[in-house]
């Protein structure tokens, strides 16, 4: 139990640590990005980045979205309408942005669409494919059948509604009467180091504009998975000391009490090195029980947290089932060492 314990607690609190970038980027897939509600202020956010010089501009786009309501019932097997805003994106902003990012482009036709959802959970979010739904836009409507799902998104998520894309010619056919909204978004280099350049901005930013960035949100998961890495840690070190400690003095208590056998074995002809490696798979046996169902108790329970954190634990739990190990081995041999020493404590 002490084991399962501080294996899932080290590993939990070290995985939301490891993992903190890729959730960073997975939500703020730009490094900044905010409405152009002003363009005195897009200029202004244009010339500060350049008067960082250790921010280089890899990307700079500004791209047109439209908002537009739906009955999305349909989306979530709900006989109760339920109306939702979307915010769409045309298919050739989709390709450009995406082009930035790494990612592939799509091709749409007539009333195809793609949804984007970076924070999909498989049963509480719709799967989209195959369903249709009547997009309105301040009068103007169409209808789009939903040919695929991303489970990503190319704009910040903080700074839009659900995001869909749709082909050019439906993007054309909606926007004289949608409510439409300009974006900028920047590409920098060390983005996870632009404390300066972030507090810069966000001090010309109006509150409308909905800013978002990728420092604002690592820092703060850096600080979060900070003190829960820490906590975790303590936790599993205290754990560790009392799983590694409660095992070396049952066995030290056990040595004393076969010492006597030992004796025997040694009058018999036993010789010390073979009394040792015997004590060494003895004790090995009463060690490997106890960490072999932790460790399997810690797979099954990081397996399912891996599940509702939609990421990948596999690299950060391998660390610290590693680390727990070797400190685990040194119990294993302190206690080797002393267990032979008692038990053979007697004139060669």
């Amino acid at each position: 139990m002490l084991s399962a314990t501080t294996l899932t607690a080290v590993g939990a609190a070290y995985s939301l640590y490891y993992n903190n970038r890729s959730s960073t980027s997975q939500f703020n897939p730009n490094s900044m990005m905010f409405m152009n509600i002003n363009s005195k202020v897009s200029a202004q956010v244009s010339q500060t980045i350049r008067e960082h010089p250790e921010h280089e501009i890899l990307y700079h786009e500004s791209l047109s979205l439209l908002e537009a309501d739906a009955d999305s019932s349909g989306l979530y097997k709900n006989e109760r309408r339920l109306e939702q805003t979307f915010t769409v994106l045309s298919n050739r902003d989709f390709n450009r942005l995406a082009k930035r990012q790494g990612r592939d482009p799509l091709s749409l036709k007539a009333e195809e669409a793609v949804a984007l959802d970076s924070m999909y959970l498989k049963g509480l979010t719709p799967e989209y494919v195959d369903t249709s739904i009547t997009l309105n836009a301040n009068g103007a409507s169409a209808e789009i059948e939903f040919i695929e799902l991303k489970k990503y998104n190319v704009l910040n998520q903080a700074t839009v509604y659900s995001t869909i894309v749709v082909s050019d010619e439906l993007f054309a056919k909606l926007k004289p009467n949608a409510n439409m909204k300009n974006i900028e978004a920047y590409g920098i280099t060390n983005q996870d180091k632009a404390k300066t350049l972030t507090e810069a901005l966000e001090r010309m930013m109006p509150e409308e504009a909905k800013f978002t960035s990728f420092y604002s949100d690592y820092a703060r998961g850096m600080e979060a998975s900070g003190l829960i890495i820490f906590m975790g840690g303590f936790l599993g070190l205290v754990f560790l000391v009392a799983t590694g400690s409660i095992i070396y003095f049952k066995q030290l208590t056990e040595a004393n009490s076969d010492k006597s056998r030992y004796l025997i074995l040694y009058k018999i002809g036993v010789k010390k090195s073979e009394i040792r490696k015997s004590v060494a798979k003895q004790v090995m046996f009463v060690f490997a029980m106890p960490l072999m169902a932790g460790i399997a108790h810690c797979t099954v329970a990081l397996y399912a947290l891996s599940g509702l954190m939609l990421t990948n634990l596999v690299v950060p739990v391998i660390i610290c089932m590693g680390i727990y190990i070797c400190i685990y081995l040194i119990y294993y041999f302190l206690t080797v060492n002393a267990y032979c020493k008692i038990v053979t404590n007697f004139k060669s």
